[in-house]
């Protein structure tokens, strides 16, 4: 039996005996596996078991226990009962079940399983099982960058890396996850995985990885950041980056990037210092110039040139790297390029595909596709050597558990397209609970573009990420913040000087990031007692550290006036005053805004009351609301920031028109640290307050108040109530109104010295806003509202109402949704085959009806819910190694299949797709891909087989247009096993489609 055990998948059996060993439990099971339970720390548990009982610890480097010792081992308890043995460390009992050997983890404190497994594991050869108890309200994160997705829960993804930039696609492979209930697995493994959180069973999470030996840690946390810190326990904080890093960045290609001649009206044209308009071209007989670092062949062609570009038009560059996706550079060449990079403020990277040995001079940082640990580690003992006591940088276009340590994971899509914000936006929010927060994409992309308006709305959001840079030379269009007109180049520049100004903000996030705070947040690490925060329908925003709540515009839906339409804004709760950070309206929490405009140069992004933001130079700017603090951090890019840092800790009460101001004093210091500076402060306001007392180190501080901007702007010390301020004016041009702030300005003082208290009366600000409404008894419920069935697709309803007021309000499934008017709204972005149950109640200024009475409807099931799964495909044609044919059935549209080799009529391509079983199909639909049509199939034929041997032809051949457009062939009641496509011509010399997918015919 034992022997049988070990050569085929089984479940583990009973415990039969357990040992206290000097460093851990052993416990044995009666089907001959022996494990190991180790008690790391407070909440932190390892369970190792080896089938072949070597227990070797280099089976990964994923781990360092290093900083661990035994003390919570050896203050555990273990007792045994009739069914299970319990081992008492801490707060927590971890109960091993004897006849079925499940492990179940309880908290004392709270009295209640944080973990529950439901069987025991699942062994086999090369693979291993876990099975956990979900639920009902049980939300799952992590897994690292999955593209599309932070929320997993019925969802199924798999722990790998595909190089998939697009949605549905994996850059990093982290096998760890959370969930609310208060815990986290990490599996010590390289080996890839899968983990199903109720896609196959509702009630059971099933966590499967390619190997037999199964070592595990289970984290316990009350927050998600303290689970997020003791998995940085385990496999190291993330890289505190140089402070040049959040500067404006350019990547780009100066070493085989050829142009030719163009004209204005071509749409990739950019015109250069000599006044001509050029193109890239790849073909070397077309081209006129080629691309160098200093100027070896044409200067304004050179990376010299677009340095000094970029300073004429006032998008200082922080950093660059010249060379990539070339691995063969001249480092002398490429040193006194850095050199006058320096000169000019910016600093210069090496990209690399190999492990390096060495670095050209003057290298501050390297990009690399590198990131296992030996390799990172010894490019930053390169860094460290070259650098002296400067912090390092390493740059990866992909991640692994641990990278986050030694890098930070920058990427670029396919770009040009809508769908790749809102992919994005999912997916970054997906690396921050992953453990990954320094994750950042180019700017519109690498080898699409073209759309002004796409290209604009996506710099603007990725100002609040932590990385702002573009990929360059990687396609036809110029990526560069001014590739378009001024107007657009205007908007570009003011969203860097946004940035820059929030600059401390952000750095203050990322220092926080390394115990265990998110960077970009999911809206439930602020908000957490609201469910939907937890879920897919608010993947298109997020919170910037705790007080910025960014909602990126994800489509191409317009108003008539030609403004951006945003429907679908969720603002969390009903307690929270958000405040549009561009005109200073103001909203109230805990509902979905709908029918809003934005122009071009508009980001929803929204403060949230209470918000303090440090401008630089302890230029704060204040939004009181209810008590808030804000602690704001600096140092000088030196390798030992932990213990070379300041902190300064800002505290903000508004109760009852009282409002109360503490700056604490500097904690800390730092070589080339400020200890004398003066102190502003801009406090949002709506009416002019009383009696302001500034107290500094208990000792009342007259205050003199200006009634001008010019005498206050030469003032040293006093106040100034300003009807007309403006913390970025570089908006001003786009915006009439103005906001309103007390501005008080405190002279030099030593600021580690220096406690600082303001005390305002009567203080107003946004009281009218949190004032809510008020049921009129008057004001009738509407009646006979109603959902058209015509009208439901599995995205969208849409209701229609008599109209009675102007406006209403609809509840869906528990959401107020507010901003309605006329007489009927259409619900986008609903989840397929989902009951929605809705009540509508009528608005009338701040007075409301009644709810109506419920009514409610059930989305249709998804298309891609008919898709064939499991296709196998085979071709006659050689595919790209980048680019392999199984992409091509893989039902992930971000995916792209190629031929490698050339195409030709004489031979013409087969692709020979084959079903696990016989199916009754409706369709078959190929996609092309959407950045050129140059590689599209033209004219097809098509065969179909129902046994996979004996094929017939089905129909006359089809003639295709190369264009963005999904091709269909219907083919309903057709019955096949196999199918051949077959393209007798091509848009281009080689073949290319994202995905061909074929749908079952639907039952009646």
């Amino acid at each position: 039996m034992t022997q049988d055990t070990q050569t085929n998948r089984h479940q583990l059996g009973q415990l039969i005996g357990a040992n206290k060993r000097d460093h851990f439990y052993e416990l044995h099971y009666v089907t001959g596996e022996v494990a190991r339970l180790y008690i790391l720390g407070n909440g932190i548990f390892r369970y190792f078991l080896d089938p072949q009982k070597e227990f070797n610890e280099d089976h990964s480097h994923l781990v360092d226990l290093s900083k661990f010792n035994n003390q919570f081992f050896t203050k555990s308890r273990p007792r045994a009962t009739s069914d299970s043995l319990i081992i008492q460390t801490g707060n927590y009992q971890l109960i091993l079940g004897q006849k079925s050997a499940t492990i179940t983890i309880f908290d004392e404190t709270l009295h209640r399983t944080r973990m529950v497994q439901l069987s025991p594991l699942e062994i086999g050869p090369g693979q291993t099982t876990e099975i956990l108890k979900q639920n009902k309200n049980e939300f799952y994160f992590g897994g690292g960058l999955q593209n599309g997705s932070f929320s997993h829960k019925g969802n199924h993804i798999e722990i790998k890396r595909d190089q998939i930039t697009g949605d549905g696609g994996v850059l990093s492979q982290v096998p760890f996850f959370w969930s609310n209930a208060g815990f986290g697995e990490f599996r010590n493994t390289l080996e890839p995985g899968e983990y199903d959180f109720g896609s196959v069973q509702k009630d059971a999470t099933i966590i499967t990885h390619t190997s037999g030996v199964f070592d595990n840690f289970y984290l316990i946390g009350n927050s998600p950041s303290d689970i997020l810190a003791k998995y940085y326990a385990l496999t190291g904080t993330p890289l505190m980056p140089p402070k040049y890093a959040l500067d404006l960045g350019y990547v780009g290609n100066f070493y085989s990037t050829l142009w030719q001649p163009s004209e204005a009206k071509e749409r990739n044209a950019t015109m250069f210092e000599d006044g001509n308009y050029y193109t890239r071209t790849t073909d070397s007989n077309l081209a006129s110039a080629k691309a160098s670092l200093n100027g070896e062949e044409e200067y304004q062609f050179s990376a010299r040139a677009m340095i000094d570009r970029y300073q004429k038009l006032h998008f200082p560059l922080g950093w660059m790297i010249p060379n990539f996706q070339i691995q063969a550079v001249d480092p002398d060449a490429l040193a006194g390029f850095s050199e006058y990079a320096n000169t000019h403020g910016v600093e210069t990277g090496l990209w690399s595909d190999e492990v390096l040995t060495d670095l050209p001079k003057n290298t501050s940082f390297i990009a690399t596709k590198q990131t296992n640990a030996k390799a990172l580690n010894q490019d930053i003992d390169l860094l460290k050597a070259a650098l002296n006591r400067r912090r390092p940088l390493i740059f990866t276009d992909n991640g692994l558990t641990g990278s986050q340590a030694q890098s930070a994971l920058i990427f670029g899509d396919a770009g040009g397209n809508w769908e790749s914000i809102g992919t994005q936006v999912a997916g970054f929010l997906g690396a921050n609970l992953s453990g990954e927060p320094l994750t950042s994409g180019s700017v519109d992309g690498t080898i699409g573009g073209g759309n002004a308006q796409i290209s604009i709305r996506d710099f603007e959001w990725k100002a609040f990420t932590p990385f702002l840079f573009t990929i360059d030379d990687q396609g036809k269009f110029s990526k560069t913040p001014f590739a378009y007109n001024s107007k657009m180049t205007r908007i570009n520049r003011a969203y860097l000087n946004l940035r820059n100004q929030l600059k401390n903000y952000l750095y203050a996030l990322i220092y926080q990031a390394q115990l265990g705070a998110p960077i970009m947040r999911a809206l439930f690490i602020e908000f957490p007692h609201e469910q939907v925060n937890y879920t897919e329908q608010v993947k298109h925003e997020f919170m910037l550290g705790p007080n910025l709540l960014i909602s990126p515009i994800t489509n191409g839906r317009e108003d008539g006036a030609g403004n951006s339409r945003k429907d679908n804004l969720y603002l969390p709760n009903h307690r929270t005053m958000w405040i549009d950070l561009f005109t200073g309206e103001k909203y109230l929490g805990g509902r979905v805004y709908n029918k809003l405009s934005y122009p071009i140069w508009h980001l929803p992004a929204f403060v949230r009351g209470g918000t303090i933001l440090d401008l630089g130079k302890r230029d704060y700017v204040l939004y009181p609301q209810g008590k808030s603090q804000m602690t704001f951090y600096d140092d000088n890019g030196y390798n030992d920031f932990t213990h070379n840092h300041s902190e300064t800790k800002i505290t903000s009460n508004l109760e009852s028109s009282k409002l109360t101001i503490t700056i604490d004093p500097t904690q800390g210091d730092f070589s080339g640290m400020e200890d004398e500076m003066p102190t502003n402060l801009n406090i949002m306001c709506d009416s002019y307050p009383d009696r302001l007392t500034v107290k500094i180190n208990d000792q009342e501080v007259k205050m003199q108040e200006y009634g001008t901007v010019d005498t206050f702007a030469h003032a040293k010390e006093g106040f100034f109530y300003n009807t007309n301020y403006s913390w970025m004016p570089e908006f001003d041009q786009y915006r009439e109104a103005k906001q309103v702030a007390l501005q008080i300005k405190l002279a030099k003082r030593d600021i580690t010295d220096s406690k600082i208290e303001i005390t305002i009366q009567n203080f107003n600000y946004g009281n009218q806003v949190l004032v809510h409404s008020i049921t009129d008894s008057v004001l009738r419920a509407p009646k006979q509202a109603i959902i058209d069935p015509e009208k439901i697709t599995a995205h969208s309803i849409n209701v229609s109402w008599p109209k009675v007021t102007d406006k209403v309000q609809i509840e869906l499934n528990g959401i107020l949704y507010d901003g309605i008017d006329g007489e009927s709204f259409t619900f986008h972005e609903l989840t397929p085959n989902t009951r929605y149950i809705l009540r509508i109640r009528n608005v009338a200024g701040n007075k409301v009806s009644e709810w109506s009475e419920p009514f409610g409807a059930i989305t249709k099931r998804a298309a891609m819910d008919y898709a064939l799964h499991d296709v196998t495909v085979t071709s006659n044609y050689e595919a790209a190694s980048d680019h392999p044919l199984s992409y091509l059935t893989d039902l992930k549209l971000a995916s792209e299949w190629q031929t490698k080799e050339r195409f030709s009529t004489e031979k013409p391509l087969q692709l020979t797709f084959n079903f696990r079983q016989a199916e009754k199909l409706s369709r078959m639909t190929f996609i092309p891909r959407n950045v050129d049509h140059e590689r599209d199939p033209i004219e097809v034929g098509l065969e179909i087989s129902k046994d996979g041997q004996n094929f017939a032809p089905y129909g006359d051949r089809y003639t295709w247009k190369a264009d963005s457009k999904n091709k269909v062939i219907g083919l309903r009641d057709v019955t096949a096993k196999t199918i051949r496509l077959t393209v007798y011509k091509s848009s281009g010399s080689i073949v290319a489609g994202k995905e061909v997918i074929f749908f079952r015919q639907k039952d009646k």
